[in-house]
């Protein structure tokens, strides 16, 4: 194989990969929201690793005129490591294929490759969802609804850790399609047709009629939480999903290298590899600034 055929090179494949990587990079991010949900770190050129410092908080204490304050407050830190690992994809495209298609045969290996890449990254991230452990409802086989989403903000809002406090700033929601639709369901007002001799109902006015119409994708509000969908959060054997509710501090996306795009010639195959890599890591800051939106996901029937 060749070597050295990349974007800055002086090869006829230059125009190749230019194409492939703009496609990339336009379809990395609709495979998911989290990774823009999350805080970000870049991990940049000659760093291994992301040191995120979290200070503990102090207490402070009435005082006496007059009297010297004892007791000094002793700075406490914990220190989280973050660490970001190479990600990729590699295609082979033949030379008759390219050239009986031109660029959108281009087109369509950057698109794929991108949303694989998008894909992994945000299956990564919502892997971190399980990990939480302070607050997981309603729990495997019940619906999730609004009566749970108001319990996460209140229990995001409460100081369940004596170190770090309530979570800071407004929390997003990323949960499975199946969640979602449970939610719709509960704010619509819909009974199921036949359900205890009750006929369908829809509200006609309002917001649960716009709710009904739109069917929100993150841009809607409910007691101060966006709600976001990714198709990428499984369905276990069970019929049961684990999404997440949580404030952008909760979770850690560190990025060393954004999407790139090589190309590497192969004549004896008399075709080209083109390889689409990323780096990232993803951790886990505070557990108790996230819950686990765990319910039931299974399909309608």
């Amino acid at each position: 194989m060749a070597e050295g055929l990349t974007l800055s090179g002086s090869s006829n494949l230059s125009d190749m990969s230019a194409i492939v990587i703009a496609d990339a990079i336009a379809n990395v991010e609709p495979a998911g929201p989290t990774s823009g949900l999350v805080t970000r770190y870049d991990v940049k050129q000659g760093q291994k690793q992301i040191n995120l410092p979290l200070w503990g908080r102090l207490t402070a204490a009435a005082l006496t005129e007059g009297v010297t304050i004892n007791n000094p407050q002793q700075l406490a830190v914990t220190v989280r490591n973050l660490t970001a690992t190479e990600h990729g994809i590699l295609t082979f495209v033949s030379d008759v294929l390219i050239q009986e298609n031109n660029e959108s045969i281009l087109s369509e290996v950057g698109m794929m490759q991108g949303l694989a890449i998008g894909r992994l990254r945000e299956s990564d991230l919502v892997t971190l969802f399980d990990s939480v452990t302070g607050l997981s409802v309603p729990g495997a086989g019940n619906d999730m609804t609004f009566r749970h989403l108001a319990g996460y903000v209140a229990y995001l809002r409460t100081d369940n850790n004596s170190s770090f406090g309530p979570a800071p700033g407004r929390p997003a929601a990323v949960l499975h399609p199946e969640q979602i639709r449970r939610l719709v369901e509960d704010e619509s007002g819909m009974q199921a047709g036949g359900s205890a001799g009750a006929p369908p109902e829809y509200l006609t006015d309002g917001m649960s009629a716009d709710v009904i119409r739109n069917y929100y994708r993150g841009q809607e509000k409910r007691f101060g939480v966006t709600i976001w969908e990714s198709g990428v959060i499984s369905r276990d054997g069970s019929g049961d999903s684990k999404g997440a509710v949580f404030v952008p501090q909760a979770f850690a996306l560190a990025v060393a290298l954004e999407v790139q795009a090589k190309d590497d010639e192969d004549i004896r195959s008399r075709g080209t590899d083109i390889v689409t890599v990323m780096r990232w890591g993803e951790s886990e800051v505070v557990d108790d600034w996230a819950v686990e939106a765990y319910s039931a996901s299974d399909v309608i029937s």
